[in-house]
């Protein structure tokens, strides 16, 4: 056995090394590691083709995993949501709220992530009449959390009840009786806590420093799914549930579970997979007015799926917090006015628009700069009057091009406010945080891939030598751009049942992305340019199949350039395979991501 698994390695290593070429976009490509013999199991106990069976043992599928990760069962996911503290007393002061017939204030994160967990619970309780009242924070003015001009708004309302979703676990400063006088806060969030707590009646976290539980892989919207599963348990042992207030049926929520799980890029494992699975189903039922609307305007000619959540649905509510009114994104998800849906419905699409001009602009600049930094093992860019809204986006694309930590701040005459991300093997939140404690910015802080900054401008050129300290104690292979494909097939192997069973790996995401391939020796036929960005090409094969292939945004780069120039050439393809919805016979294309020249 143990020398079974040394020979796989060993073979898994040389054929890695068959790429060891850098690719057009100057990967290294490498094929994931998988038991043979696990695969095999999958492969006979479940009547699998074998290479179904390998793309489920690179996931660490198995064999008693496979029916539920194709069929998730309710039944394979109930849990108890009392295990989290504070649940109970929080549902508790909740039913008093309710049966008192008292003012809920909700401070959500301005998010997706924030919009559907406020969505969650102000549609749940306002089922039964419950009046609630929801707050964002401006997220240019204000930044990130719950702050005083939002708690006073609120205290005006006479709220008796505020919940803090997807916010609230440090706010320290905020929940102090200096400042507030008012206890009756109930956080439900999800992001790390500190070794202590703000001073709350109640914070419901499976990262709270003091929890030990199976949960902390959930998006606030999931916490807060839980949060009202187990306030309808309680509100039905009190027999609430009458002819007057009927009992909600917990899996027409599942939509907006589904849309905040994958926008904030959780791991789609575990019972995320089955929030995103069965909330995909409930979007087909449109029972969500808002998502509706929007999915209608995007005009998909295909069943929405989690790729469309987190590339076009997510993006347009996120739009409205980067670009104008952090509120627009909540009130769509709670609306049932469709006029009012209508009219916000065309705003946050034309706020999406011009979201990403100011975006392209800005990686523009961005990119004039990092050009420059090449002996650098990071990217530090700034530029005067660059919106913040989109500095996270930007910086995200800085590291897909160059596979090095980004920060990207924006200066006025005397402050810079920043936005940076990171790669694998480097806690970016680390880094932040000591920047802070030495006095060189003046707040930041965030996780291991993403943080934000505020900093002197002056401070900008001592920033960029502590980086430059920082990073010069990293091994250059922590720079590597390596690209990792789950199989090499034949491109003989392509047909509408591999495409049937790589749509039963959906949803796609963090902790379970669409399967990449390499496909070896492939050469175009035909090409087409497509709106001057993207390239439409088609290839044959040896037994004379024609197959479609699209190559997106590659205009212009090394990669567009090389399929357009050499034609003749063969080609390995690294590509994902899905159906085009534009055909008629729904045939198999490829979406290539990268390619190698073999000769």
């Amino acid at each position: 056995m143990f020398f079974l698994k040394l020979l796989l390695l060993l073979l898994i290593k040389i054929l890695n090394k068959l790429y060891f070429k850098k690719s057009l976009l100057g990967n290294n490509w490498k094929i994931k590691e998988c038991s043979e013999r696990e695969s095999l199991t999958i492969s006979q106990k479940h009547n699998l083709p074998i290479n179904i069976s390998k793309l489920l043992a690179t996931r660490d599928i198995k064999d008693s995993q496979v029916k539920n990760f194709f069929e998730p069962d309710i039944n394979n996911y109930i849990l108890d949501p009392f295990v989290l503290k504070d649940m109970e007393k929080s549902v508790n002061r909740t039913i008093q709220a309710i049966v008192s017939n008292q003012k809920i204030g909700i401070i959500t994160d301005y998010d997706v992530d924030g919009s559907t967990s406020a969505a969650v619970l102000n549609n749940f309780l306002s089922s039964f009449g419950c009046t609630t009242i929801i707050k964002v924070p401006d997220r240019l003015k204000e930044g990130y959390g719950p702050n005083l001009r939002l708690i006073n708004e609120l205290l005006d309302e006479k709220i008796d009840l505020l919940f803090t979703l997807d916010c609230g676990t440090t706010s320290f400063d905020i929940f102090d009786s200096s400042k507030i006088n008012f206890k009756d806060v109930i956080v439900i969030d999800h992001h790390m806590s500190e070794l202590k707590f703000p001073d709350v009646f109640a914070i419901i976290n499976p990262n709270r420093f003091d929890e030990n539980n199976s949960l902390k892989e959930l998006a606030a919207v999931g916490i807060t799914f839980l949060f009202v599963m187990a306030l309808r348990k309680k509100l039905r042992e009190k027999n609430y549930f009458d002819s007057s207030f009927k009992e909600p049926n917990l899996l027409n929520y599942l939509d907006l579970v589904a849309l905040g799980t994958v926008c904030d890029v959780v791991k789609l494992t575990n019972y995320n997979r089955f929030f995103v699975h069965k909330g995909l189903e409930i979007i087909k039922k449109r029972h969500n007015k808002g998502i509706t609307k929007i999915i209608d305007n995007s005009k998909f000619n295909h069943t929405p799926t989690s790729t469309d959540l987190g590339f076009v649905i997510g993006p347009q509510l996120n739009a409205a917090s980067r670009i104008d009114d952090s509120n627009l994104s909540s009130k769509i998800l709670i609306s049932n006015n469709l006029n009012e849906i209508e009219i916000i419905s065309k705003k946050l699409l034309l706020l999406n628009e011009k979201r990403k001009l100011i975006e392209n602009q800005i990686l523009n600049e961005s990119l004039e700069q990092a050009n420059k930094q090449t002996n650098k093992k990071f990217i530090l860019v700034h530029g005067f009057g660059w919106h913040k809204g989109v500095l996270g986006i930007v910086a995200s694309k800085l590291v897909d091009k160059f596979n090095k930590p980004s920060f990207v701040i924006s200066l006025d005459s005397y402050i810079g406010i920043g936005s940076a991300r990171s790669i694998n093997k480097i806690d970016l939140g680390k880094i932040i945080l000591q920047a802070k404690y030495e006095g060189i910015l003046i707040s930041g802080g965030g996780h291991k891939m993403a943080a934000g900054i505020k900093i002197n401008k002056q401070s900008i050129n001592l920033f960029d030598e502590y980086l430059s300290s920082i990073f010069n104690d990293f091994d250059i292979s922590n720079f590597e751009k390596n690209e990792y494909f789950d199989l090499k097939i034949s491109v003989n192997e392509i047909n509408n049942d591999l495409v049937n069973y790589i749509e039963m790996f959906e949803p796609f995401g963090n902790g379970n992305k669409e399967p990449k391939f390499i496909i070896h020796g492939l050469k175009i036929d035909t090409h087409k340019i497509i709106k001057d960005k993207h390239l439409l090409f088609f290839f044959k094969t040896d037994l004379g199949l024609k197959f479609k292939a699209i190559c997106f945004n590659c205009i212009g780069t090394n990669l567009g350039e090389n399929l357009i120039k050499n034609k003749l050439a063969n080609y390995d393809f690294g590509c994902t395979i899905n159906r085009d919805n534009f055909d008629s016979e729904l045939k198999p294309q490829l979406i290539i991501k990268d390619a190698i020249i073999i000769d």
